[in-house]
């Protein structure tokens, strides 16, 4: 069996310049960072806020499992075992926190982004800048997610 071929750089995508990947990779944590704030400001409307920001977060972990799932079509071979289970894994939890309105599930789903992606950057399987990045902006999601969860156990 041959070992996957990477690619190492955004150099060989085509896209050198990551300012975009991060202002686009910021933006998206806008509405997270909307509710936590929102829950505490207009309380009144907690379960839509709690509707809205399980379904942002689900669709983002949907995007992140097919991202996954699409750098693997460049690799020789194919996706590894490990590669599949963790597009399912983050697929599975953006479907749950969409079904059951799971501020829990959405929080599970963005610590494994933040955990897997530097783990990817490490082994240079995913961009360097991931080691990062990913963890940083995650965190935000976290702590948002997290005034979203006290408010609602608190109501």
């Amino acid at each position: 069996m041959t070992d996957a071929l990477r690619i190492d750089s955004g150099q060989d995508l085509g896209r050198s310049r990551r300012a975009l990947d991060l202002v686009l990779g910021s933006v998206a944590m806008l509405p997270i960072l909307g509710a936590g704030a929102d829950v505490w400001i207009a309380p009144a409307g907690l379960a839509f806020t709690v509707s809205l920001v399980t379904i942002w977060t689900g669709v983002l972990l949907a995007f992140f499992a097919g991202v996954r799932r699409g750098l693997t079509f460049s690799e020789l071979g194919g996706a590894r075992p490990l590669e599949l289970l963790t597009m399912l894994w983050l697929f599975a939890l953006g479907l749950g926190a969409v079904v059951f309105q799971s501020v829990s599930l959405s929080m599970i789903g963005l610590a494994s982004v933040a955990l897997l992606d530097a783990r990817a950057a490490w082994l240079r399987e995913a961009p360097d800048y991931f080691l990062w990045f990913r963890p940083a902006q995650m965190t935000v999601a976290l702590l948002s997610l997290l005034a979203v969860l006290v408010r609602q156990h608190a109501a």
